[in-house]
């Protein structure tokens, strides 16, 4: 199931799912768009076969003349349950991967938005994804996920502080 800001009411879950993972999968997007200052309207997940998400960035690459940031040259992350987070180019027909974040699958927002920093400024080492230790089994992922789930009135992502890179 493709779900993006338009069929979830903007920035709140509404009845997306009884699975408290996709739920959590669902406020994990939000906090991690809100503490990069992504447009939400722009960022989408899935939860399908396997979770993923993506996010474009408002943030540009200064000095990679090779990859402008117009014409549809953009900093984006994507993320998956077996890779965690990469970030990298979207060209508008390929996503070009600059650096994958390999200490966790499922980072806190805070964490994902100083790894932006990182390959923002260049100082993030750039890796593959094939390097992450692939010892988290979809079970965990979930877990972890399921814990980012609202258990009530779920708050309002322009309520929170954005991280401005």
């Amino acid at each position: 199931m493709v779900v993006d800001a338009e069929r979830t009411g903007g920035n709140l879950v509404t009845d997306l799912s009884s699975d408290p993972a996709q739920r959590g999968l669902h406020r994990y997007v939000q906090l991690v768009a809100a503490a990069l200052g992504a447009d939400l309207d722009r960022c989408r997940y899935e939860w399908d076969t396997q979770a993923t998400a993506y996010l474009p960035l408002p943030q540009h690459i200064p000095g990679m003349t090779e990859f402008p940031a117009q014409a549809g040259h953009r900093l984006a992350l994507a993320w998956d349950e077996q890779s965690g987070w990469s970030a990298g180019v979207d060209t508008g027909n390929d996503f070009l991967v600059l650096a994958t974040y390999l200490d966790d699958i499922v980072p806190a927002p805070r964490v994902v938005a100083a790894f932006v920093c990182d390959v923002a400024d260049g100082t993030a080492v750039a890796s593959a994804p094939s390097d992450m230790d692939t010892g988290h089994s979809k079970a965990q992922v979930r877990q972890q996920l399921t814990a980012y789930a609202p258990t009530g009135p779920d708050t309002p992502t322009d309520l929170l502080p954005p991280r401005r890179l």
